[in-house]
């Protein structure tokens, strides 16, 4: 009996993880995903949206073309430094670093395919960062 019920919890225990891996792993964005317009020193842009840890965590990981948004932004609460790494990055990125509407500095992040693991701190405490497909 308790090898049964052993069976049955590490099974819905494997469900579980499969569930959250399949969420946190989806590398699909459609047209229903949030969307925001951004004017960056007098450019506008459309970029999807980081809220969650989760969005942050994901990311633009594993997307070979993003169609219908030219990046995306993360938003965080309270500002901080950041840092951001190219990890299952397949787009070369600008960062653009933000405190409010101002541009705090700008980096360029290269794919991991093409330059391997990159990390990239912010240049002070921000509350946005914004990934530009370059």
């Amino acid at each position: 009996m308790k090898l049964n019920i052993r069976k049955i919890i590490i099974f819905a225990i494997g469900i579980f993880a499969g569930i959250v891996l399949l969420v946190i792993g989806k590398p699909h964005f459609d047209d229903k995903s949030e969307k925001v317009y951004l004017n960056i020193d007098g450019e506008e842009y459309i970029l999807l949206t980081a809220r969650t840890s989760v969005e942050k965590m994901r990311g633009l990981s594993g997307i070979i073309e993003l169609k219908n948004a030219d990046g995306m932004v993360f938003y965080f609460d309270i500002p901080q430094k950041i840092t951001f790494w190219n990890k299952n990055t397949h787009l070369d990125l600008e960062l653009v670093w933000m405190i409010g509407d101002k541009v705090l500095g700008r980096d360029f992040l290269p794919s991991e395919d093409k330059a391997g693991l990159i990390i990239k701190e912010s240049p002070g405490e921000v509350d946005k960062v914004v990934e530009l497909v370059k």
